[in-house]
């Protein structure tokens, strides 16, 4: 083995190494970038659960306001026919 040849291997050897730095180094912004979407991703659906639940409260209410309309309305259609008109 010459010189020559042991200085081709190394400078083959330092371009992997320098091929894998910059590997890693994407790879980790990425990974980075993709924590940072899933910190989002989970605040926005904590805000979208939260909204859910409101949300369901609401209807909720909406239906026990609908039956006491109800219930109402069925009372006077019960007075209104003791009426002879």
């Amino acid at each position: 083995m010459t010189l020559g040849d042991g200085l081709e291997k190394f400078g083959d050897l330092e371009s992997r190494v320098y091929r894998m730095v910059e590997l890693f180094k994407a790879t980790k912004a990425r990974k980075e970038d993709l924590e940072a979407e899933v910190r989002r991703l989970k605040s926005e659906m904590e805000r979208f659960s939260s909204e859910n639940e409101r949300l369901k409260s609401e209807v909720s209410e909406f239906e026990k306001d609908r039956e006491l309309i109800k219930e109402k309305v069925e009372r006077m259609l019960g007075s209104l026919d003791g009426w002879e008109i």
